[in-house]
């Protein structure tokens, strides 16, 4: 598993329970990148794909060698993330 170096800075920011959650859903994407549990970024690319779980959303590509985790991001309105 790589990060971009967006995603890692964001990764090395996050307050620590946040960083747990977001590392919890990394370590799934790494056991089974192209699981039930992630989906297809986009309808004509098979490689980028997305998953989210507790307010944490990873989009990440999926190569022969690596799985790159190229954006992280928290929804948690509640707490100032993300507010729509």
């Amino acid at each position: 598993m790589q990060f971009t170096e967006q995603a890692g800075r964001f990764r090395d920011y996050l307050p620590a329970e946040d960083r747990k959650r977001l590392l919890r859903l990394v370590d799934k994407i790494a056991a089974e990148p192209e699981s039930a549990a992630g989906h297809l970024a986009y309808t004509n690319d098979s490689v980028t794909r997305s998953a989210w779980e507790d307010h944490v959303i990873v989009n990440y590509v999926v190569t022969a060698f690596y799985v790159v985790v190229i954006e992280a991001d928290i929804y948690d309105a509640t707490r100032g993330y993300n507010e729509v």
